[in-house]
């Protein structure tokens, strides 16, 4: 087989790039991850970039782009991005995936959440418990990208089942982990066992609901309740080693890669499924619960400790089998090589985000008002700052100190 060289970009999304990239290497292919902006919860990654200059510095974009074209063959890109940020200034976003295409790459993209849940159809299936329940939701943008997506890359991916509500012509590629690194040793089961919540951001997460549950029976004394943020890579590790019990998202409708990296361990995965994703995925050993079942299960596992060990040892095997990321690389391998796909629809629709969009409508009012009284029309100030490379990143730069005070 021909030595492929991948490229993952723009983001790390869930260190998930890294675990593809280190199996695609195993395998005797070429692969990197690219990161515009600092690469999250200090994973490692090949290069990063400053977003801010990809803005503001237009030989720095094409620096960056001509680099990409040069070096890979095959994008892989993450969460409705591609090379060029969503706000570069004179182009419409994910406007160099027919350049890509065009240039013989073989394209893709992976969407992973949030980037593609439509507020809509996610609470007719989760009701008001939606985590987008009291979410602005630009479901417009979203419907362009995917429509840009379906006409100018190869293939698309989604990383859970339930995203397969959004992107039916997606191809669902399960979540990846090094699934040795995080085998752990056990021991007896615990009379007291220890329950963990370490979500990435607790309002998606439903974090609420879990600790209304098991911070009572923490108090009584009949588990040990650990709620976490905060932590890097290693320390989840850590914490999950431990753990006899992991709780993920009780507000999504999938389990994520908490419950992978947690059965990996050992851990009993607990989340709240949607019964139409594991259909998707049968024998899921992700134990279910809801905000309204959550205390008593956790009740019942703490006092059955041989239902604990049998749920930890079908995890293990799970993740083994299905989530080890030397399997899914061979996944992608498989997609990276097949036949090329041809370009039928028609042209989408080049979607602007709603924030710029307003923007934009706001300056084009004042050149009508500028027009009708007679006065010349000149360039705005957002004109004038981003023609000037050096000015235009300056301005990036005091507009992000401003928005971490």
């Amino acid at each position: 087989m021909k030595r492929l060289r991948v490229l993952f970009a723009p983001r790390n999304i869930a260190g998930q790039p890294t675990e593809w990239a280190a199996a695609l290497k195993e395998l005797g292919h070429h692969a990197e991850v690219w990161s515009f902006g600092e690469a999250a919860f200090g994973i490692p990654v090949d290069r990063v970039f400053d977003q801010d200059r990809l803005l503001a510095d237009p030989l720095y974009r094409w620096q960056v782009l001509d680099d990409a074209v040069r070096g890979f063959d095959v994008f892989h890109f993450q969460y409705g991005r591609s090379l060029l940020n969503a706000h570069e200034p004179e182009l419409p976003e994910l406007w160099d995936l027919p350049l890509l295409r065009s240039l013989g790459k073989r394209v893709f993209m992976h969407w992973h959440g949030s980037d593609v849940r439509l507020k809509s159809k996610h609470m007719e299936r989760e009701g008001p418990d939606s985590y987008l329940a009291d979410a602005t939701v630009d479901e417009d943008a979203i419907l362009a990208r995917v429509s840009i997506c379906r006409r100018f890359c190869d293939r698309m991916f989604v990383s859970t089942p339930g995203l397969l509500d959004y992107v039916p012509d997606a191809r669902h590629i399960p979540l990846a982990i090094d699934a040795a690194a995080w085998a752990t040793e056990r021991g007896p089961e615990p009379d007291k066992p220890v329950v963990v919540h370490i979500p990435s951001k607790r309002a998606t997460k439903g974090s609420h609901h879990v600790d209304a549950a098991l911070i009572p029976l923490h108090e009584q004394g009949v588990i040990e309740y650990r709620a976490l943020s905060g932590l890097t890579r290693e320390q989840v590790k850590a914490e999950f080693r431990r753990a006899d019990m992991v709780v993920d998202s009780m507000t999504i409708g999938d389990h994520g890669l908490v419950a992978v990296e947690a059965m990996a361990c050992g851990a009993v995965a607990l989340a709240h499924v949607h019964e139409r994703n594991r259909a998707r995925t049968p024998g899921t050993p992700v134990v279910e619960v809801t905000k309204d079942t959550l205390g008593k299960v956790v009740r019942e596992l703490a006092a059955d400790p041989r239902e604990r060990a049998r749920l930890r040892a079908e995890g293990v095997a799970w993740v083994r089998r299905h989530h080890d990321r030397e399997a899914v690389a061979r996944l992608l391998v498989q997609e990276y090589t097949a036949p090329r796909t041809k370009i039928t629809t028609g042209y989408p629709d080049w979607p602007r985000t709603a924030g710029d969009a307003r923007l934009r409508a706001l300056e084009a009012e004042v050149e009508r008002l500028r027009r009708e009284g007679g006065a010349p029309a000149r360039p705005t100030l957002r004109d004038r700052i981003e023609a000037n490379p050096a000015l235009h990143l300056a301005a990036r730069r005091l507009a992000a100190r401003v928005r971490r005070k």
